[in-house]
């Protein structure tokens, strides 16, 4: 996104210097504008000169010329002309894979494609927005190069044969792409060679020309089975064998022109005699004298590159020392094959085959110890390659794999590398869950600086108003350097959070991530750690309790990480020192939040008294009751919170007469809540009590109402 509109930066820029604000220029009205008080010009020195004729509307097969209006992830809408626009699909914007095509085609970019469909617009068809004809291009440079009509799967017929492409490569076959088309086939292992073929990567290599045979045609799932076979086009009299039998005349008139050449030096040369046994040297060196002659010295080299111009070079010291120079052409004619239309590497078989043919021949020069030496250094060699292949197959298929994951996707759920997530944190900057995400990354590679460093780039790249963003990072910076970083570094690190948020927060988060490194701690067998880790939380808790004396929140924080501790004596005492510190308005609901922690972690008798003296300084504070009531049915003592509710309905009975002084309104709700809770926890026996007891309420009141 940064790349894209500094490319729209710069192009308004240089529109900017071309035409700055009250600069005159000449130009013609063509028309109104879509957009209202807005007339469309034009600033072309055909239209200045007169010429008003609407451009033309392209047929298809036309190559055009087109301006990108926008682009998006499905494609590109280009425009051709004033009432002409067209689209390009994603698949047809190039031959290669386009990451991100937004940055390959910006707006205002020149194109050119090949027009495949036009539909013309009559103008009365709704939302063709005044245009005359809209048109579908394809820009991918196979098919602006291609020539004719392309080739379509209708046109393909069994046992016809074309010339192709290697596509890809895999252990069981070779995928070919027609010439001139977008039809794609598999040649499966064994139709790719007449002989056995060990290692087809080192027979073929992605971009190889070849020439495929349709032995196979499955019309319902569009599949195509290729042969690659050099047998199946011998006979053929196309132009690529008549190519063929060219560089195979014309190799022999060279090798014809060398044996004369040969012929002259043996007959300079007084002591060379064709019967003497260093014939060939004496020829070859003579050869090597006069520059007319490739460097056969090569066969020591184990790059497979070579192996070619080493295997002909033996093959003509053979034929040199087996027979006269008439052989020659004839020799250079058994080495003309079929022609694959490129350089194909011959399998390790084949070389091995032919340096043990030339052994042979040799071997009255050669001992055997030198022979199994040979052989021991192809296998080692013929291994490295098989190791080489796989390595490089396994790159490639992982290549494929990102490849495909970027095309559709699912990179961006799932992503492995840190340039996906570059790409994440490019597309959503103010997304926390990304960053923290990118942060683990770091730390799964032991990387705690590279972590330190995403987390900064958070806090620059993310808005100002995204504050609950940039605590989420701030509380994933904390955690690490309270994992794996020193006191020292992570009070730094709560002094730079306090900064940028809210203190009590930071502290807050910081004080639940030590209580639950104790609870961790506590769980393990190591009592050192413990100790260690429950200082440390107490430190913080009590600097934070200091710092934000006034506050409740904190305080709660702390009463709820010492009764979880079993710490009770120390939670009392703490409590004493809570309401000396905040304000009297505040001393009610932190009571009562110490007593349910009481309710859950201490004593559920302390939480009762502390809910009694609540509710007898507070008589008129139904919610403090129903907070107690709950308490206790979730502490399983139903008959007390029974106790409760008859307390207040019926405070004759009660030593504690008029405690409570609640509304007809209230006590609605109050009946409400008993009957539920009788229909929860009760029988029948109880429900009919709830009952009777309302109905005895509303006549008492109403008897009341009456007699005032």
């Amino acid at each position: 996104d940064d790349e894209e509109s500094r490319d729209e930066d710069k192009a308004k820029s240089e529109i900017r210097e071309e035409y700055p604000d009250g600069k005159f220029i000449k130009c013609r009205v063509l028309g109104s504008a879509r957009a209202k008080g807005a007339v469309e010009l034009s600033l072309r020195d055909s239209r200045l000169e007169g010429d008003l004729e609407e451009d033309c509307v392209p047929e298809p097969n036309d190559m055009t010329h087109a301006y990108v209006i926008s682009t998006t992830k499905k494609g590109c809408f280009v425009r051709i002309s004033r009432y002409v626009e067209g689209r390009v699909i994603l698949k047809e914007l190039s031959d290669d894979f386009i990451p991100n095509p937004t940055v390959m085609f910006p707006p205002g970019r020149l194109v050119v494609g090949k027009v495949k469909r036009v539909t013309k617009h009559d103008g009365k068809q709704k939302g063709n927005r005044g245009l005359a004809a809209t048109v579908d291009i394809d820009m991918r440079e196979s098919v602006l190069l291609s020539s004719g009509n392309r080739i379509t799967l209708d046109d393909i017929q069994e046992n016809s044969k074309y010339t192709g492409v290697v596509t890809r490569i895999e252990s069981y076959g070779v995928f070919v792409r027609i010439e001139n088309s977008d039809v794609s086939g598999l040649a499966h292992v064994s139709e790719c060679s007449d002989s056995y073929v060990k290692n087809i990567f080192d027979l073929y290599n992605p971009g190889d020309l070849v020439k495929v045979m349709v032995i196979k045609f499955d019309k319902e799932e569009k599949r195509l089975g290729f042969s690659l076979k050099a047998s199946n086009f011998v006979d053929d009299d196309d132009s690529d064998d008549a190519s063929l039998s060219d560089e195979a005349s014309s190799s022999e008139e060279d090798s014809d022109e060398e044996e004369e050449e040969v012929k002259d030096a043996s007959d300079g040369e007084g002591d060379s005699d064709s019967d003497d046994e260093n014939f060939v040297a004496k020829m070859a060196a003579k050869m090597e004298q006069a520059g007319d002659v490739h460097s056969d010295n090569d066969s020591e080299s184990s790059d497979d590159s070579s192996a070619d111009s080493d295997d002909d070079s033996e093959s003509d010291e053979k034929s040199l020392e087996q027979r006269p120079e008439e052989s020659l052409p004839q020799a250079m004619d058994a080495n003309v094959g079929f022609d694959w239309g490129s350089t194909i590497k011959p399998t390790k078989i084949t070389k091995l085959a032919e340096s043990s043919d030339d052994e042979s021949t040799d071997s009255s020069s050669d001992s055997s110890g030198d022979e199994s030496e040979d052989e021991d250094a192809g296998f080692k060699s013929s291994h490295k390659a098989r190791k080489k292949a796989a390595a490089k197959r396994r790159e490639e298929e992982e290549i494929s794999r990102r490849e495909a994951a970027l095309a559709d996707g699912t990179a961006d759920e799932n992503p492995e590398t840190a340039a996906d997530f570059e790409r994440l944190v490019a597309s959503n900057p103010n997304s926390s869950e990304v960053w923290i995400k990118f942060m683990a990354f770091h730390l799964s590679l032991a990387d705690i600086d590279s972590a330190r460093n995403v987390a900064n780039r958070a806090f620059d790249r993310i808005e100002f108003r995204q504050e609950g963003e940039k605590l989420n990072v701030w509380t994933a910076l904390l955690t690490l350097e309270l994992k794996y970083g020193t006191d020292k570094s992570l009070q730094e690190t709560i002094d730079r959070a306090s900064q940028h948020n809210n203190p009590k927060q930071v502290y807050l988060r910081v004080c639940e991530m030590l209580d639950k490194a104790v609870e961790a701690a506590s769980s393990s067998v190591g009592s050192g750690d413990l100790e260690a880790t429950t200082k440390r939380a107490d430190d913080m808790f009590k600097n934070m309790c200091k710092k934000f004396k006034s506050k409740k929140t904190v305080w709660i924080a702390h009463f709820n990480y010492l009764l979880k501790g079993s710490r009770h004596e120390e939670a009392h005492a703490l409590l004493k020192r809570s309401l000396q510190s905040l304000p009297p308005y505040k001393h009610v609901e932190t009571m009562s939040k110490f007593a349910q922690m009481e309710f859950e972690l201490g004593s559920p008798e302390r939480g009762r008294t502390i809910f009694n003296a609540l509710l007898e300084n507070n008589p008129k504070r139904m919610d403090l009751l129903f907070v107690n009531i709950d308490k206790e049915v979730k502490n399983g003592d139903i008959d007390k919170a029974r106790a409760l509710f008859d307390s207040v309905v019926n405070p004759v009975s009660n030593d504690r007469k008029q405690k409570f002084k609640f509304k007809d309104k209230q006590m609605k709700s109050l009946f409400k809540k008993w009957y539920r809770m009788e229909e929860e926890h009760g029988d029948e026996t109880t429900r009919e009590r709830v009952r009777e007891e309302a109905r005895n309420f509303v006549a008492k009141s109403k008897s009341g109402q009456h007699q005032s």
